[in-house]
């Protein structure tokens, strides 16, 4: 697939190691996570945390997946999910185990999930920066990313007797950008706005869009109008 990120980011040093891509043995992981520490992170109680831990995910689920150096495969059927409070991508070295690690943060790793694809794009030249974007669509000249942040909201006492607590939980916020040669452009939710971000071709965009009953607010809709848009180009 084509890597966006490698034009208009800079690259840190690759971490030895890195070089042996086909490795099979090759270690992706930066670090255990301790999950006993999870729950006392937030300040709530282990069975708090376990009442909520699900919504930080993208999909909960460790689902199998592919994780590549570039366009090499390194590793094949891992047990992967994406943590979108963290921001990183939690990997299984077996399906069974209890434990989990966290994916090595580097540009020139990439995973598919099923068929989510993850990227990860430094800012500003820095890794510690950067953060994971899901590919939606790969055109010639725009790339459609999603950005999915799970925000952690603490619990709150009412005020009144007639206003109810208000328990922990994770709020997830989605933002789409079109990509092009690693410039990153806001998709704004105005569907006016959104248009006027291909005004070159609006006049076709519009005649495909009720041709097709398109909604930009369903994101498999979206997707269809940024590849018919980036089709015309």
């Amino acid at each position: 697939m084509k890597r966006i990120i490698l034009f208009s980011f800079t690259l840190l040093t690759a971490i030895s190691g890195f070089s042996q891509a086909a490795n099979s043995n090759y270690d992706v992981y930066s670090r255990t996570i301790d999950l006993n520490q999870k729950s006392l992170a937030f300040g709530l109680t282990e069975a708090q945390f376990e009442s909520i831990k699900d919504e930080a995910y993208a999909n909960p689920n460790f689902l199998q997946g592919n994780i590549y150096q570039e366009d090499q495969l390194i590793k094949s059927d891992v047990a992967m999910r994406y943590n979108a409070y963290a921001d990183e991508i939690e990997i299984k070295k077996n399906p069974s185990d209890e434990t989990y690690g966290a994916l090595i943060k580097n540009p020139d790793i990439f995973v598919k999930i099923i068929k989510d694809i993850y990227v990860f794009v430094p800012y500003e030249g820095s890794n510690e920066k950067g953060g994971y974007f899901n590919v939606l669509s790969d055109g010639k000249t725009y790339d459609l990313y999603k950005k999915t942040k799970a925000v952690y909201k603490e619990p709150r006492k009412g005020q009144t007797t007639y206003e109810r607590d208000t328990p922990p939980s994770f709020a997830k916020n989605v933002t789409y950008y079109l990509v092009q040669n690693g410039t990153f452009y806001e998709v704004p939710s105005s569907k006016s706005k959104m248009l006027k971000m291909m005004d070159k071709k609006k006049t076709e965009i519009k005649a495909y869009m009720n041709e097709n009953d398109l909604d930009l607010d369903k994101e498999g809709d979206l997707i269809k109008v940024v590849s018919y848009f980036d089709s015309l180009l």
